[in-house]
């Protein structure tokens, strides 16, 4: 009998301890169970009643149950709450691209015809729009449905049309004009490798045809600026025509060059005025055609440079075999390009006359330079700088592509087939990335290439041995590398709009990005180490660095453009009677109040919050 209770209060205390447990920590593991089920059969056998059993196997299953609902409430909460963010996401995205359709023309201001700066066009249109946008995203209906801008705004801020019969045209002149002009520098490859072969002018080191290559394409970038005043007060055919004459007298001249001076100055510092006077002008002739496809028309005008190595790659090539001498092969190019560039400059219209300024041109080129107010705005400076650094690994590619051919021990008509399919991929790559740019934003597609470059450069680049590997590797390349082309622009416009602002922009973003491309490709030459048996893996990691830190420099860009997009449509919410906003204003509010709040922490989720910018 005192056994027996002595059991029995054993089998209490056992029972308030595990009930005790429970109500510590409800979320016991199955094996916790299992333990405890083990326990009570135990307790069993030494002597529980069938009443203690069931009373603990019900506590068991309440466990179980309350574990089972505590999943269920975390699974529950993450897929709310990742519905939500994405509900979120697609919300902003959809504004954002409805906010960005509704730019007027950056490029009216360079024109004739009266037009109003963007900043004027909004605090104008600031108070009649902001209610309508709210009132669309108030009614429960998609951001895409804000109202865009109507036909009589059309007509007050010229906006462009979008294409057109001239517009397309255009767009095509400009480029075979770019063909003909900077895209000759893709095969001046071929001409490097005779000219190192041969020793066709003693005494020259592969600096100075380095130099040669990086004039072509780094001087005629900074020469922008002069070019793009200079058809501001004479007309832009005129300009344009007098640089196609230097291109004919550049190339043929060089063709008759005895020493390298010689070649430098004729090859080199003509050929890149040029190419300045023939394709800067192009800059400022796309925009006034196209708004919304602008990126991609942009796109279709670069191509241009890869389409001269599709076209002139071979011929060149097989030339200089032929005849043992460039000469004809310089001949062909300056012939060609001439008579290409008459046609289409004949045939390249923008939409309205230039405007003509009373103002000394000596006086607008060096305002132009030194627009300070603009340059050491911060998402400029970023765009400048990120186009600074990419211009070294595009530049280091495009020029070190064949010899890097040949250090690998493939043949020389190989090295030219590999380049010719670069081109071929700049050629089809620059217009898509132009249209991936209008779908997923500049910013985002050009973050995203960049850095996708970079690591290709230095994970892939440096293990190509083979002659197919090379080919791939060369397609990828050539269709990522054109992306500064097709952006540069579009996202100086972001940052100042249009007018004169944009034209100072893009001078300043030229001259810039110019300089590094005289450099980049002597750059690369120094850090060739023949001696190694990868003799160009310094010249790939700095290729792979240069375009990675490019993609990070651009990250407080598009923390800026988000800030901005935001606190526009904060602003549209806040503009209507509170009494009349719907829940979604009230969440999108407290969303942006986090979104925009100050600080670090507000900052990286600007940076990295998924929407297109």
């Amino acid at each position: 009998m005192k056994g027996t209770t002595v059991k029995e209060d054993m089998s209490e205390s056992l029972s308030s301890e595990s009930l005790e447990t429970q109500s510590i920590d409800s979320n016991l593991s199955r094996a916790d169970l299992s333990s405890l089920s083990t326990s009570a059969g135990e307790d069993v056998g030494s002597g529980r009643t069938v009443e203690q059993l069931d009373s603990e196997n019900t506590g068991g299953a309440q466990i179980g149950r309350r574990r089972s609902s505590l999943i269920r409430t975390l699974s529950n909460n993450i897929v709310s709450r990742t519905s939500t963010l994405m509900d979120a996401v697609r919300d902003d995205s959809a504004y954002a691209s409805a906010h960005d359709k509704k730019r007027p023309d950056y490029g009216a201001e360079l024109y004739k015809s009266q037009s109003i700066l963007p900043t004027d066009i909004e605090s104008q249109r600031g108070e009649k729009e902001a209610p309508a946008e709210s009132a669309s995203v108030s009614g429960g209906e998609s951001a895409e449905t804000v109202s865009e801008v109507s036909e009589k705004e059309k007509e007050e801020l010229d906006v462009p049309p979008d294409g057109t019969f001239w517009g397309w045209t255009t767009c095509i002149c400009i480029m075979l004009i770019n063909m003909c002009s900077w895209g000759t520098n893709t095969v001046y490859g071929v001409f490097l490798d005779y000219y190192v072969r041969t020793s066709r002018f003693p005494g020259a080191t592969m600096e100075d045809y380095a130099l040669i290559g990086g004039l072509c394409i780094g001087l005629s970038f900074m020469l922008i600026s002069v070019a793009n005043t200079l058809i501001r007060r004479f007309h832009y055919r005129i300009v344009m025509a007098f640089g196609a004459c230097l291109v004919i007298i550049g190339f043929c001249t060089a063709s008759v060059a005895k020493t390298i001076t010689q070649l430098i100055m004729l090859q080199g510092f003509l050929l890149s005025i040029g190419f300045a006077l023939t394709s800067g002008p192009t800059f400022v002739m796309i925009p006034s055609w196209f708004l919304k496809k602008r990126s991609v028309a942009q796109g279709i005008g670069a191509a241009g440079v890869g389409l001269a190595g599709v076209v002139f790659s071979k011929p060149v090539q097989h030339m200089i075999q032929e005849d043992d001498s460039p000469v004809w092969a310089l001949r062909m190019l300056g012939i060609t390009c001439g008579v290409v560039l008459f046609i289409s400059i004949i045939l390249v219209r923008t939409r309205r006359p230039l405007q003509v300024k009373s103002d000394s041109l000596l006086k607008t080129i060096w305002h132009n330079f030194t627009r300070w107010d603009i340059l050491f705005r911060m998402p400029m400076f970023c765009v400048i700088f990120w186009n600074f650094l990419f211009s070294l690994s595009f530049s280091i590619l495009l020029f070190s592509f064949s010899s890097y051919s040949t250090a690998i021990g493939l043949t020389t008509s190989q090295g030219a087939m590999a380049t010719l399919v670069e081109s071929i991929a700049q050629t089809v790559g620059r217009p898509i990335l132009g249209l991936l740019s209008d779908r997923f934003g500049r910013a985002n597609t050009t973050i995203f290439v960049c850095t996708l470059l970079g690591i290709l450069s230095m994970v892939w680049w440096i293990f190509v041995k083979s002659y197919p590997n090379l080919i791939i590797f060369g397609f990828v390349a050539g269709f990522l590398m054109g992306i500064n082309w097709v952006n540069f622009s579009p996202l100086s416009a972001d940052v100042v709009g249009g007018g004169d602002d944009l034209l100072a922009a893009i001078s300043l973003l030229t001259f810039f990005g110019g300089m590094p491309q005289i450099v980049a490709e002597i750059i690369g030459l120094k850090l060739k180490r023949p001696e190694m048996s990868q003799p160009f893996l310094y010249c790939q990691i700095f290729v792979g660095v240069a375009s990675i830190i490019s993609a990070m420099v651009l990250l407080p860009f598009r923390c800026w453009k988000i800030s901005k997009i935001l606190r526009a449509r904060q602003a549209a919410i806040l503009a209507v009677d509170p009494l009349k906003r719907t829940e979604k204003d009230r969440i999108r509010l407290d969303r942006y109040h986090v979104l925009l709040k100050p600080g670090l922490s507000g900052k990286l989720m600007r940076t990295f919050y998924p929407i297109k910018a």
